[in-house]
């Protein structure tokens, strides 16, 4: 399709990305993980929301429906799709996953985040179908990468059993937890979001950053400085606050968001002009007890098509714990930035796949989406219609 390369509205972009993500997902589906799809179906439910856009819903569950008839008989989900659903698999093939397959945790919470978005905005059969599965999810599969200490490991990548904790699951099962408890409202679910993002708020530096809780390719802590990383853990953040019902549990979270959005070492500091410095640096060996940057082992372009999502967080924390001018003004920077396409290719969105940062060209599209729907209607993203 042909793009507008000019200013525009932040809905017209919405429905510009939307609508290259439409005639992406095809190839999308055939080539990557099941993440890469969802941030993308995300998005164009979204779309079809706000911008009144019904045809996307029925591209939607397509994929959905995959998605589900994939879940495998002990309610985990694997993080790449299979082309088989689990109804013709074999016993030896099921166990082949568990040797050696990746059923991971923090992939799928983004995953079933997205089921149950679907499931509210749905009145046949399906509603219940997804539901279905995302609770089944929750009660049979997360439950055993629970860790004591309050986080969650990473469930299978590879054939390894990950278990120990892992910010990227601990966040992604918080927003998938939320919103189980949002469309149920059942509170056990927000309850264990709680639980697990009120421990990573523990793990936090005396400048404003969070510590990451690595487990690749082993259990490790780094100083939190990439924007990827970072706009998982935002998101578990808000969407706890969101939902829960804990004034302890809320204002810890406005703490710790207040730490590293402001902070010494925070992420505003980290914000040139209309959007984020990306300097990728090779940065000097750390110094003795200092932790290593969390930055250091990521591919740029994963790193840019997750910083399009941040902004929705940054709209979340403008609207419901401190409407702070700074901030504000840096937000509607960013915005004018995503709903520019010429210079959000510069993230990654909507390029072709023989760039340099087209392999996240989805991605980066979806995780934006997100931004500019924030941006056009307060909450959307935080609430399940």
């Amino acid at each position: 399709m042909d793009i507008p390369y000019r200013q525009l509205s932040l809905e017209d972009a919405l429905g510009v990305y939307a609508d290259w993500l439409a005639e992406q997902l095809a190839e999308i589906y055939q080539r990557s993980e099941w993440y890469t799809v969802f941030y993308p179906l995300r998005t164009l439910m979204l779309a079809d929301r706000l911008l009144g856009r019904k045809k996307y819903m029925d591209l939607v569950v397509q994929y959905l429906d995959i998605y589900v008839s994939q879940q495998l008989p002990n309610g985990g989900f694997t993080s790449n799709q299979r082309e088989k659903p689990t109804s013709e698999m074999t016993k030896r093939e099921f166990h082949d996953i568990l040797r050696s397959g990746k059923v991971n945790v923090a992939d799928n919470g983004s995953n079933v985040t997205a089921l149950i978005q679907a499931a509210m905005a749905l009145k046949d059969e399906r509603r219940e179908r997804y539901l279905a599965a995302a609770r089944k999810w929750f009660d049979e599969w997360v439950p055993i990468w629970a860790l004591p200490e309050g986080g969650y490991g990473n469930g299978i990548w590879q054939g390894h059993k990950i278990n120990s904790p892992y910010t990227c699951a601990i966040s992604t099962v918080a927003v998938a937890l939320s919103a189980f408890t949002l469309a149920t409202g059942e509170p056990e679910c927000v309850e264990n979001a709680e639980r697990c993002i009120g421990f990573q708020c523990g793990q936090w530096l005396p400048d404003g950053r969070p510590i990451f809780l690595d487990c690749y390719p082993r259990p490790r802590k780094c100083a939190l400085n990439d924007y990827s990383h970072s706009f998982y853990l935002l998101e578990g953040m808000c969407w706890t606050h969101a939902v829960s019902k804990n004034e302890e549990a809320r204002a810890l979270i406005e703490k710790r968001m207040k730490e590293w959005i402001f902070g010494k070492e925070g992420l505003l500091s980290q914000w040139r002009d209309s959007w984020f410095n990306f300097q990728f640096i090779a940065y000097p060996p750390e110094e003795e007890g200092e932790l290593p940057m969390s930055r250091l082992w990521l591919r740029p372009g994963w790193e840019l098509a997750k910083s399009n999502g941040i902004v929705h967080a940054f709209l979340y924390y403008l609207n419901h714990i401190d409407d702070d001018a700074r901030l504000r003004e840096k937000v509607e920077l960013g915005l004018k930035f995503l709903s520019h396409p010429l210079k959000a290719r510069h993230t990654g969105v909507a390029t072709e796949t023989d760039e340099s940062y087209g392999f996240f060209a989805e991605q980066a599209a979806g995780f934006a989406g997100l931004s500019l729907a924030e941006g056009i209607r307060k909450d959307s993203v935080f609430t399940l219609e």
